[in-house]
């Protein structure tokens, strides 16, 4: 049994969608409708499930008029992606271990002027050929709401998660060790 977590300090309450942001594993849909939809094996569904189970997945969101940026951090995540707004934007992920083949990543966001509610919409590769996500978060009553849509566009499935995220503080990301020489001895 993972460890209990610390309470999270009272914080202030959120007036948009900036800020850090932790899932609340207890309330809302797991991932799994998602993951199946994207085409994934059962072993990496069920890691995936383990993961949020134990270890917090944190989401930071920094929103503007005319940016959005997102900081996704799991077990299995560590990533940040950054869009403008009204815009598509386009990208190239690796298929390939290597990385010598690609497939091209589309993005479009919006948001309300207020910045309480966002929509991203993608076309994405999946195992076997290309989705359609579209990820709706907004506030609703001091919580940030999300509902992922996805449809596989080479196999038909397709799925509806919600999940909720409370506020948290932003988290402390550790400085990496310093390398000291071998030639000098630490105090």
């Amino acid at each position: 049994m993972p460890p209990k977590k610390p309470p999270q300090p009272m914080l202030p309450k959120r007036v948009t969608l900036n800020g850090a942001w932790r899932l609340d594993v207890q309330r809302g849909d797991q991932i799994r409708g998602y993951l199946t939809a994207m085409d994934c094996s059962e072993m990496a569904i069920e890691a995936m499930e383990k993961a949020e189970k134990e270890v917090d997945t944190i989401h930071i969101i920094t929103i503007s008029p005319s940016s959005y940026t997102i900081v996704k951090k799991s077990r299995v995540n560590d990533m940040k992606e950054s869009f403008a707004q009204n815009t598509r934007c386009s990208t190239h992920i690796a298929i390939s271990k290597d990385g010598s083949s690609t497939k091209e990543k589309t993005t479009y966001v919006t948001s309300t002027d207020d910045l309480t509610s966002v929509i991203v919409k993608s076309v994405m590769p999946t195992t076997n050929g290309m989705a359609e996500v579209v990820d709706a978060r907004r506030l609703e009553s001091g919580w940030l709401y999300q509902e992922l849509a996805i449809t596989n566009l080479s196999t038909g499935k397709s799925s509806l998660t919600r999940r909720w995220f409370c506020p948290c503080e932003m988290p402390v990301v550790e400085p990496p060790p310093v390398q000291l020489d071998p030639m000098i001895m630490p105090l």
